[in-house]
């Protein structure tokens, strides 16, 4: 499958046909999306891109198992939308694979404050939403670089917010490279704070809407106003922010490394004509 017969592949028309069990369809899943994931674990997991292939296998044998039960209950409506809910399983996956035999988080990096949503919820206590974002990526591990262009605001405009990362959270102030200094901590306090969802949080296509700029500030306002004061929100808020932007940098992986990926994951047979043939014709 080449790159030019992937580009035009539309989200939908691969979500479908790997909700339908074609193993053409998850090979173009694996090469459309599996940088971008690569990327996310050498961020997030604490082995690093060592462990990536790995858990991204199990993330993918997850989806297929049972005829596809959890890939079936992944977003629909748009890209970044299922992409949240890829994130948050194959980082899922990355912290039980942190509870086994995987490297230590080094005595440097370790927080001298315990990581819990009580102590993120006063790190982000009255700041504007802005400068959460930007403290929340710092704590993720992201340099001012990789801030500046996921957020489009100098990261120097959220000075006074940095330094409440002192002296507990010190290692993330001078980051060299995107890199979480506490993964192990880090996955734990992001899966505590998807299950905190209120009865009152906004749909995740509101923040799809404001972040895209098509909604009014009247109808904004109290969206960001409710996202500046909920840790669930905030960590839904700024995977969007993050997804997009990786999202638009991440290339295909090459053909070696997709199907490396897809080793035990149980999917149909090729059907007598491929997924490009059914969708545009020809041959691919």
């Amino acid at each position: 499958m080449s790159d030019k017969h992937l580009a035009a592949l539309t989200f939908q028309q691969v979500r479908e046909q790997c909700e339908q069990g074609s193993a053409e369809a998850w090979r173009a899943f694996a090469s459309l999306y599996g940088s971008l994931l690569a990327h996310l674990l050498d961020v997030y997991s604490p082995a690093g891109a060592e462990s990536s292939p790995g858990i991204i296998t199990r993330m993918l044998a997850v989806l297929t198992e049972n005829d596809f039960a959890r890939f079936r209950t992944t977003a629909r409506q748009s890209e970044r939308e299922f992409l949240i809910d890829i994130r948050a399983l194959v980082l899922d996956v990355a912290l039980d694979n942190a509870a086994g035999p995987t490297p230590a988080e080094s005595v440097e990096t370790i927080p001298s404050a315990e990581f819990s949503l009580e102590s993120l919820g006063k790190l982000m206590d009255g700041l504007p939403l802005a400068h959460q974002e930007m403290v929340f990526f710092r704590l993720s591990g992201y340099t001012d670089v990789s801030i500046e262009n996921m957020l489009r605001i100098a990261p120097r405009v959220a000075e006074a917010a940095f330094a409440r990362l002192e002296p507990d959270y010190a290692a993330a102030a001078h980051l060299e490279k995107d890199r979480c200094p506490w993964p192990a901590s880090w996955l734990k306090v992001l899966h505590e704070a998807r299950t905190t969802k209120k009865d009152n949080c906004p749909d995740l296509h509101q923040f799809l809407r404001i972040q895209d700029g098509q909604v009014s500030w009247y109808d904004k306002e109290p969206v960001e106003k409710h996202v500046a004061g909920c840790l669930y929100c905030l960590e839904r808020w700024t995977a969007l922010r993050e997804l997009g932007y990786w999202r638009r940098k991440a290339k295909s992986l090459p053909e070696g490394e997709m199907e490396g990926l897809l080793d035990g994951v149980r999917v149909a047979a090729p059907a007598k004509k491929s997924l490009l043939q059914r969708m545009f014709g020809g041959s691919s």
